[in-house]
C-alpha cells in the first residue's frame, strides 16, 4: 500500500504542476476522505468542494461538519435549495446554493403523475438536477479535479483512467487502484475518523433513499430497486463541461 500512496501523491503533485486552478472532490464517504487526506498532504491548502443533496441523510451533514472543521477543509458546499439546511449551518463553511425551481416542480410532475418521488420514479433525473448538474457548476472555473474514484467499486467503474480528459476539463483519480481493504488500512494507520453509517454495514453512501448496507460489490447497495441499481449518478460518465 505505501507504494500506491506514494504514487498517488506524484500523481496529484504532478496534476499540482500542471493546472493552477485544481480542486478535490469529497462526498465525506471513506474514499474522499483518503483522496483528500493524501491531497492535502502534498498541498495543505489546495481546494476541497462537495456537492450535496435534500436527500443526505442527517448523519452526513453531521459527519462533514464535523471534519471539515478537524481537519481544517475550508471546504465549500453546493447544494440545490432555497437556504442552507440546518446541518450545513457552520461559519467554517462556505455554502453556495443553486435555484431548486427546476428540481421542484419537476419532483412535484413526476409525484402527481405516478405517485412515487422522483428518487425512486426517475433516479437518473433526480441526480442530474441535485449532483451532476450542481456539480458542473464546481468545477467550472477549474482546469482539472480530483476524485476518489476506485476501479473494484463496483462494475461500472473497472475502465477508468488514473487521469481524464473531459471535453477539456482533466480527472485526476489518483486512488484508482486502491483496494477497500487498503482504504481501510489508510484510515485507520492515519487516524481518520470514518462516517458513522459504516458501522451499520453500509459500504458505498449516496443519499438516505438510495443506499443500502451490504453488497458483494461495494456499489451495489446504491439505488435498489430502481433502474440504477449498483450504478452511477452521472457525475463520473457525463462531460461536466461543454
Amino acid at each position: 500500500m505505501d507504494e500506491k500512496v506514494t504514487h498517488a501523491k506524484e500523481v496529484i503533485a504532478d496534476a499540482l504542476k500542471r493546472y493552477p486552478k485544481i480542486g478535490v472532490a469529497c462526498s465525506f464517504g471513506k474514499d474522499s476522505m483518503v483522496t483528500v487526506h493524501i491531497a492535502r498532504e502534498v498541498d495543505p491548502n489546495i481546494k476541497v468542494f462537495s456537492v450535496m443533496t435534500r436527500f443526505k441523510p442527517p448523519e452526513t451533514y453531521d459527519y462533514l461538519r464535523k471534519m471539515n472543521r478537524k481537519m481544517n477543509l475550508r471546504a465549500t458546499v453546493y447544494i440545490v435549495a432555497n437556504s442552507v439546511p440546518e446541518g450545513l449551518k457552520d461559519d467554517a463553511l462556505e455554502v453556495v446554493l443553486l435555484p431548486s425551481a427546476e428540481f421542484d416542480k419537476k419532483a412535484s410532475q413526476v409525484e402527481a403523475e405516478t405517485g412515487q418521488a422522483i428518487y425512486k420514479r426517475d433516479p437518473d433525473e433526480c441526480c442530474r438536477l441535485l449532483k451532476v448538474d450542481p456539480t458542473k457548476v464546481a468545477v467550472a472555473n477549474l482546469d482539472a479535479w480530483v476524485t476518489g474514484l476506485r476501479n473494484t467499486e463496483g462494475r461500472t467503474r473497472e475502465d477508468y483512467q488514473e487521469v481524464e480528459n473531459k471535453g477539456g476539463l482533466i480527472k485526476i483519480n489518483p486512488i484508482l487502484t486502491f483496494t477497500e481493504a487498503e482504504i481501510w488500512k489508510y484510515i485507520a494507520t492515519k487516524g481518520i475518523e470514518p462516517h458513522p453509517w459504516y458501522s451499520k454495514g453500509y459500504r458505498s453512501l449516496g443519499c438516505a433513499p438510495c443506499s443500502r448496507p451490504g453488497g458483494v460489490l461495494e456499489r451495489d447497495g446504491r439505488w435498489q430497486d430502481t433502474s440504477k441499481c449498483g450504478g452511477e449518478c452521472g457525475i463520473h460518465t457525463q462531460t461536466l463541461r461543454a
